[in-house]
């Protein structure tokens, strides 16, 4: 950081002393260049540049308080010394004094405009001082001056991920591992962001690369792990977070992540002891709280898991899901001839499982509104117990608010209200169905099918089952197959095409509204975990449900049957990944209708 230059310099003190002087000084020789220093001073009180570099010297010794003394000598003397403003900046940065410092660089910045070190350091008070777009502005600067400075590339990668700049921030690190690829504010930095952009593998690798020069650095350790983590290598990364709590054992964030990884593996037992070991180090840890409270459901305890799934909402993500409404929030009081708002949830299927309780809220006196999506907003508005459908959240008009999902939270009786169906479909858009769906069939069983769920999911690659995996359901007679497919999914059918005769409908499914039409028009629905499983079992249509073995918590941990929709059967798989017993199991079933 310093930007002392030990120039020789006119005086009245013979050269061959201030030569000497800084000779020591460049040799390290700093007990004997400081005598040579304070000789030279003896005989000059008033040499500025002198007493500079005495102030330098202090400032390599760590001995900030004297070097301070000397910088402000020197400035006293020369206001405009670009160099002692800079250092002098630096020793108000050693001792906490950001905003000081950050004025002394200014100060040399207008002395010095075109020194690329004091807007770097300039950039580095700003970073301190939580001035991120400032502190970017300046390394950035920094850089258009000198494209070499290791630490304005550094900088201006760390600000751009402080700025949620990730991509930016990948190219920025990979810029300043030019300079110094070993470096390991770069290795930890650009493998933060690389998984941060989904370059997962990448990530792994710097942080191996990171562990090798330092094996025990945790921060190496819990990145390599949640890299090896996020390519779906459960097992690899439960041996990383493990190795990891060997050197960090009192990390909530590492109990959090490593029980994730284990329900992923269906290893509750084990997942519940971290995510308790996290509650018991942070007890705000939001996540852990969230993570157990599903647990506890999945399990059938649902008093507790509804109360810790609560927690759900102060999440990171669910502080931007669930903000607040200028509304009371319902706690379970009275509800009779109170106005009530029952308030969406992020998920789709979220909402076709849970706004049953507007019927509930309906019986204990509340007149409902339900706050939804559009896309929603037609088959909600047919609800029993609902009396409109917003689709915007309203600023007032109501007693009381509450999520869908917080519902069973606040209420008496932990019993699911089981009653199918509660949703039903347009009769119009149904009799039109039924026709073309009855000439397309003819006297064969209707059966829809959907294979493949939401792509952003992170389990998306297990929960989702490849078309081709299903086809010896073809090989049952007297069925006529219906693709309720939707989005990419869809092109897995042109392969099939001549094997496995599917009717695709996923053109004209343009709503929740149109495909519940659909559905009400067939004898039985098969599909992977999705929303059509539970609009299905909503309508109350026999639905078959393909789980994979990290079955979502609301479909419990074991069993066939669903405690949520009773015309559900639930096919499972055994190991993480393998669909064929789970094909057989199907197919069997239809030989059997």
């Amino acid at each position: 950081m310093h930007n002392a230059s030990l120039l020789t310099h006119e005086n009245t003190v013979p050269m061959p002393h201030v030569e000497h002087a800084l000779a020591l000084h460049r040799a390290g020789e700093l007990d004997r260049a400081e005598q040579a220093y304070r000789a030279i001073l003896d005989i000059q009180p008033d040499d500025t540049n002198t007493r500079y570099m005495l102030g330098v010297l202090y400032l390599q010794r760590q001995d900030v308080e004297r070097a301070i003394e000397c910088f402000d000598a020197t400035l006293a003397l020369q206001p405009d010394h670009a160099d002692c403003l800079n250092d002098r900046g630096i020793a108000a940065l050693s001792r906490g004094e950001n905003e000081d410092a950050a004025n002394f660089f200014r100060r040399a910045i207008d002395c010095a405009p075109h020194d690329a070190l004091a807007h770097c350091n300039l950039g580095k008070a700003l970073r301190r001082l939580s001035k991120p777009e400032d502190a970017l502005a300046s390394f950035q600067r920094a850089l258009a001056l000198d494209n070499h400075s290791f630490e304005a590339a550094l900088g201006s990668a760390d600000m751009l991920e402080t700025l949620a700049r990730p991509h930016e921030a990948v190219t920025a690190y990979e810029f300043a591992a030019r300079f110094a690829p070993d470096d390991m504010r770069v290795l930890l930095g650009l493998g933060v962001t690389l998984n941060a952009v989904r370059r997962h593998a990448d990530a792994a690798a710097c942080f191996d690369r990171a562990l090798q020069l330092e094996p025990e650095n945790v921060h190496a350790l819990f990145g390599v792990a949640f890299a090896v983590d996020a390519q779906l290598n459960f097992e690899d990364a439960v041996i990383r977070y493990k190795r990891a709590l060997e050197v960090l054992p009192n990390s909530a964030t590492l109990h959090n992540n490593i029980a994730f990884t284990l329900t992923c593996m269906s290893r509750y037992d084990e997942a519940d002891e971290h995510l308790r070991r996290a509650i018991e180090i942070a007890p705000d840890v939001s996540n852990a709280y969230k993570l157990l409270g599903m647990s506890e459901l999945r399990r059938g305890n649902f008093r507790k898991g509804w109360t810790y799934y609560e927690h759900r909402k102060t999440t990171q993500s669910g502080l931007r899901d669930y903000p607040l409404l200028d509304l009371p929030e319902w706690q379970g009081e009275p509800l009779d001839g109170k106005r009530f708002l029952l308030a969406r949830e992020q998920g789709a299927g979220d909402q076709l499982q849970f706004v049953r309780y507007a019927g509930v809220l309906h019986d204990l006196g509340a007149t409902v509104d339900v706050w939804t999506s559009d896309e929603l907003a037609p088959l909600f508005a047919r609800t029993r117990g609902v009396r409109r459908v917003l689709n915007h959240a309203p600023t007032g008009g109501y007693d009381y608010y509450c999520r869908m999902m917080s519902v069973p939270t606040w209420l008496d009786d932990d019993a699911i209200p089981r009653v199918v169906p509660y949703l039903s479909a347009d009769e119009t858009q149904v009799d039109a169905w039924r026709e073309r769906i009855g000439q397309a069939a003819g006297s064969s069983r209707r059966v829809g099918l959907v294979w493949a769920g939401n792509p952003q999911h992170y389990l998306d690659v297990y929960r989702s089952a490849p078309l081709a995996v299903l086809e010896p359901l073809a090989s049952v007679r007297g069925l006529a197959w219906f693709a309720l497919q939707k989005g990419a999914g869809e092109s897995q059918l042109d392969g099939l095409a001549h094997r496995w005769p599917i009717c695709a409908l996923g053109q004209w499914l343009d709503s929740f509204d149109a495909t519940a039409a659909v559905i009400e028009s067939l004898d039985l629905v098969i599909t992977v975990d999705t929303s059509v499983a539970h609009l299905a079992g909503a309508l109350g249509k026999p639905v078959w449900v393909l789980l994979p073995q990290q079955a979502d918590w609301r479909w419990m941990m074991s069993g066939d049957i669903s405690p949520w929709y009773p015309t559900a059967r639930l096919f499972r798989q055994q190991v993480l990944g393998d669909w064929t017993p789970v094909v057989e199991s199907v197919r069997s079933a239809l030989e059997a209708l």
